[in-house]
């Protein structure tokens, strides 16, 4: 954890404490908020295979034995002032030389599972709730103005077992009915790799409710960063989504989304580039074993400029996107045009399946990138645990312009827990 955060944590306690201790029921107010506050608890141990045929490589196959321990304590509200802190550490039970995990430099020798160990705060933040309609928070804090797995600019990379995180200052707003305002300003990034980038990043996202069949979000991200100044992007967008009832079983669902992407401030190359998304389908409730089946055709495009520079998300939870393989993290220079379906069912006994298909092209040139199959199963227990088995395989295209010319596949076995 930074030291200069570390020093504006303590200095924010001090003056709580100072505040706050005038006299003995304030004391003893303060104490009950401090001790009488809520512990959680999220466990995920996990098995990762990965079959990458890279000719670059010694050996293809790569097989990771991994635990996911966070710890936090929320303390209860005093004159509406609460604090939040959580623990994180991941733990490779097997021998660490299996798997390239992004900071052990067997980059070029075996295939990555980005989980390496190591032990951090994860969360630690002050929050402030005024006029009713108001949260502030100060300090390390997850940024997720959608909800899981949605988080296409800012996420905590949650299929990972080191969470990212920000460190910033935000303010959520609900003074509108049916209307969520978020604005912050982020300093630094954490990343799943246990290391941090330094920002200087304006954020803001509106989102509105109240309307029947539609729910309706604009954002504007400014991501300015001191060190990987080619990752500054500054990029505004419109989203709408929603659901039609046709009859008492089954809702049409659609959304459409769009956005416009130039350099940051710092950024050393001018581009523009566009994010298109289109989706409709089915969702369809059921008395059978099946609870619910829902079924959906989408079309995603992050643009290029002139085949150069594409559209990037840096923040985002991008494993939920392109395919679970997680081939296209950083979004080629030609672009990408991701034509997918998707079909979800959740049955008896807490069980859910999800399987996709993507016909993965690239948007400058005319060449294909290849297609993936993903398929993912999960069973819940008593609420707090599930147990899980996933698969993503990347077929790659014998295009000869093809930068993801490679096949991929990957499967995972876990079971977690969380309190």
């Amino acid at each position: 954890m930074k030291i200069d955060l570390v020093k504006r944590l303590v200095l924010l306690n001090v003056v709580a404490v100072m505040l706050f201790s005038g006299n003995a029921i304030a004391e003893d107010g303060f104490t009950q908020a401090l001790t009488g506050g809520k512990v959680d608890i999220n466990l995920r141990l996990r098995y990762e295979h990965v079959d990458d045929d890279r000719t670059t490589l010694s050996d293809n196959e790569a097989d990771a034995l991994t635990l996911r321990t966070a710890l936090g304590y929320r303390t209860g509200d005093f004159h509406n002032l609460f604090a939040y802190l959580q623990f994180e550490n991941t733990t490779d039970i097997t021998d660490g030389d299996q798997y390239n995990d992004g900071t052990n430099g067997l980059g070029g020798s075996l295939p990555t599972i980005a989980d390496p160990s190591d032990t951090e705060i994860n969360q630690a933040y002050l929050g402030a709730k005024f006029l009713e309609t108001n949260l502030l928070k100060v300090g390390r804090q997850i940024l997720t103005p959608r909800k899981a797995p949605f988080h296409r600019y800012l996420g905590t990379v949650l299929w990972r077992q080191n969470w990212q995180t920000q460190d910033a200052v935000t303010l959520t707003n609900t003074a509108i009915k049916d209307t969520k305002i978020l604005a912050g300003y982020i300093w630094n990034n954490n990343t799943i790799f246990g290391t941090d980038r330094d920002m200087e990043a304006p954020i803001f996202n509106v989102q509105y409710s109240g309307l029947q069949y539609a729910n309706l979000e604009a954002y504007y991200y400014d991501l300015e960063f001191s060190d990987a100044v080619a990752l500054s992007t500054q990029t505004y967008g419109f989203r709408a989504s929603g659901a039609y009832p046709i009859n008492e079983t089954m809702k049409f669902i659609y959304g459409g989304e769009f956005a416009d992407q130039s350099e940051g401030d710092n950024a050393p190359t001018k581009y523009d580039a566009n994010y298109y998304l289109i989706e409709g389908g089915l969702k369809i409730k059921t008395d059978t074993f099946i609870n619910s089946v829902m079924i959906k055709a989408s079309h995603e495009v992050l643009e290029s400029d002139s085949g150069t520079i594409a559209f990037r998300t840096p923040l985002a939870t991008g494993h939920a996107y392109q395919g679970w393989a997680d081939n296209f993290l950083v979004t080629p220079t030609t672009g990408i045009e991701d034509t997918y379906f998707t079909m979800v069912a959740t049955g008896l006994y807490d069980t859910k399946l999800i399987v996709s298909y993507h016909m993965l092209e690239a948007e400058s040139g005319s060449f294909d990138y290849g297609d993936e199959l993903d398929i993912w199963l999960t069973k819940k227990i008593n609420k707090k645990y599930t147990i899980g088995l996933k698969y993503a395989g990347y077929d790659a295209s014998s295009d000869v312009a093809n930068t993801k010319a490679t096949d991929l596949t990957k499967f995972w076995a876990y079971v977690s827990y969380k309190y």
